[in-house]
């Protein structure tokens, strides 16, 4: 499965046609286009900022500032144990990553891309250097038990997201990461500076394993970049069909390094950030980088959810938010 917006496989297998499939495809992204700005601006938002503003949130101190923070630079920071409290939610948490990182399949992968990059010194013959728990070809199907799934649907995490759109928010994506190291200072594919193109304005959470640092793969991030910010005109966030990518070099020319973060932290950082700001994947060189992470985004979204949710989801007791974002 090709992850990404959701598309007629109609229309694209006629944009495949000779001769009239480049126009067929053209217009239909234009289409694409239109249907995006059109629930942006008039439809699917202001239906779902009019749900969040009748619904009661009342946040606690540190849900205030993370999006005080967030609406400021694009980028917030806490403790797990500082938002939640929970013991046994985090024991859960802990024992499904021992459970991932302990699979035959993983250990196994880990091994074949390392020795497969020491070989070739050539991260593009390397399958890919993050390891996921979800199939990628597939959507899985999540059931009312999932850790993650509790998680993310949480009133902790999931007011903050709301909170920081203005509007009842989607959940697109969750899934744990296990970050291969390679010994490289080639930057590959996310790990560039780049916009993520889901949406103008989005939300991804990071809840660390593993200590962190700028050696173990921490992301990086220019505060201010994101809609609202002072650096939000730098190669802005224009189109909902293109991942922008500037030219190296050009990111760090045109905002100042003050704002240049590394999100770096112990076990149990949890990290919100709206990477339609400029971001880019870190470098693991000698361990490996564990987390869980997950993605907002606003309902106009092309981007639809890539996991689907049993019968058990549906009779759950939900609260109307938490539906909608899984909706």
């Amino acid at each position: 499965m090709k992850w990404g917006i959701q598309r007629s496989m109609l229309l694209d297998r006629m944009a495949a046609m000779p001769i009239i499939g480049g126009q067929i495809g053209k217009h239909y992204d234009e289409c694409l286009r239109l249907k995006y700005s059109l629930n942006y601006r008039l439809l699917r938002n202001p239906a779902s900022r009019r749900a969040f503003d009748g619904s009661v949130v009342n946040l606690n101190a540190i849900q205030r500032r993370l999006v005080e923070d967030l609406l400021t630079t694009g980028l917030a920071t806490c403790h797990f144990s500082d938002l939640f409290g929970n013991d046994h939610l985090w024991s859960s948490l802990c024992e499904e990553i021992s459970q991932f990182t302990a699979r035959r399949d993983i250990k196994a992968a880990i091994e074949s891309r390392q020795e497969g990059f020491t070989q070739s010194r050539d991260l593009g013959k390397v399958e890919h250097y993050i390891l996921f728990k979800y199939p990628q070809d597939r959507c899985p199907v999540i059931t009312a038990d999932e850790v993650l799934l509790r998680l993310h649907l949480n009133s902790m995490i999931l007011d903050v997201a709301n909170s920081y759109l203005g509007l009842w928010s989607k959940l697109i994506y969750f899934d744990m990461w296990y970050t291969v190291p390679l010994d490289t200072e080639t930057r590959f594919l996310s790990q560039r500076w780049h916009r993520d193109p889901e949406d103008r304005r989005k939300i991804r959470t990071f809840l660390y394993f593993s200590t962190v640092s700028s050696s173990s793969g921490a992301m990086e991030y220019m505060k201010g970049s994101h809609v609202g910010g002072p650096y939000e005109h730098v190669f802005p966030w224009k189109d909902p069909l293109t991942t922008p990518y500037p030219p190296d070099g050009e990111v760090e020319r045109l905002i100042p390094e003050s704002q240049h973060v590394f999100l770096e932290g112990p076990p149990g950082t949890l990290i919100f950030c709206d990477t339609a700001g400029f971001h880019r994947g870190g470098i693991s060189r000698a361990v490996p980088r564990i987390l869980a992470t997950s993605a907002f985004v606003t309902p106009a979204s092309l981007h639809g959810r890539r996991y689907d949710i049993d019968d058990s989801v549906r009779a759950s007791s939900l609260g109307p938010a938490a539906r909608f974002a899984v909706s």
